[in-house]
């Protein structure tokens, strides 16, 4: 098949890279589609076409109606056993191997980069490999809680205590706990990339512009056009599967 990859951009976005002292990635559910995990608003194919977020996933859902939540959540978290970390996480693992990022913020909640070999790692949103009862605070892994899940006569994660485990992921209604890190990092970046995010969600759509006020580049990778396009250095269009991995190896020529 005919390489489509825009050499040009790859080039001038590993220039970018290599002249960074301090780059911050930030990555949305665009990074996870090339593992087979749908993302969320691509027209035609996103979850929230098919389905109101507001009612099967906000804290107020979870706790009037914890059935229902996970008759919707149950198969998010079954997956995760079945994907497994696409080029594009590998290659932004490999890019903070070779020293060229010094912190990666994700909006995702597939633990992927993690299993990746990702380290410095701040999940805005929180993870899906564990779950934490509401009443005692107990945590679990999400083994257990779809053991839980699959013995309930209800499908509801119930805790000794009495408690409702909760996937330990930030829904809509809650705050983000890890957003004052995120800021921080963005307001060290002088390159920020985000990639596979259409910068919809807020508040992790303003981190880019913590960066550019600071006097910071910005490189977009993602197939939808995004509110900031016009303030990028860089903005690819492309397979993030196929850019990355480029990325890595037109570093490596240097």
């Amino acid at each position: 098949m005919e390489n489509t990859i825009d050499n040009e951009k790859v080039h001038r976005v590993a220039e970018l890279i290599k002249e960074s002292k301090y780059t911050v990635v930030l990555t949305g559910a665009g990074v996870s589609t090339g593992s087979g995990i749908a993302d969320f608003r691509t027209p035609g194919k996103g979850i929230w076409e098919k389905v109101d977020p507001f009612k099967v996933t906000s804290i107020t859902a979870f706790e009037e109606n914890p059935q229902r939540f996970y008759h919707f959540y149950r198969p998010r978290i079954e997956i995760l056993s079945r994907v497994s970390p696409n080029p594009a996480h590998k290659a932004i693992a490999r890019l903070e191997d070779m020293g060229y990022i010094k912190c990666l913020i994700t909006q995702n909640i597939d633990n992927l980069h993690r299993r990746a070999g990702s380290k410095k790692i701040i999940e805005v949103h929180g993870t899906l490999r564990k779950a934490v009862c509401r009443k005692c605070g107990k945590i679990i892994p999400s083994k257990v809680l779809l053991k839980k899940i699959e013995t309930s006569e209800e499908k509801v994660p119930y805790c000794e205590c009495g408690g409702v485990f909760k996937p330990n992921v930030v829904l809509f209604g809650e705050m983000l706990p890890n957003l004052d890190s995120a800021i921080y990092q963005s307001m060290r970046a002088d390159l920020m990339l985000t990639v596979g995010s259409s910068l919809q969600v807020s508040p992790v759509n303003m981190l880019p512009q913590y960066c550019l006020d600071r006097g910071g580049k910005l490189i977009i990778v993602n197939f939808m056009s995004t509110h900031l396009d016009y303030l990028a250095e860089v903005v690819v269009k492309e397979d993030v599967c196929d850019f990355l991995p480029a990325v890595i190896e037109d570093l490596r020529r240097k």
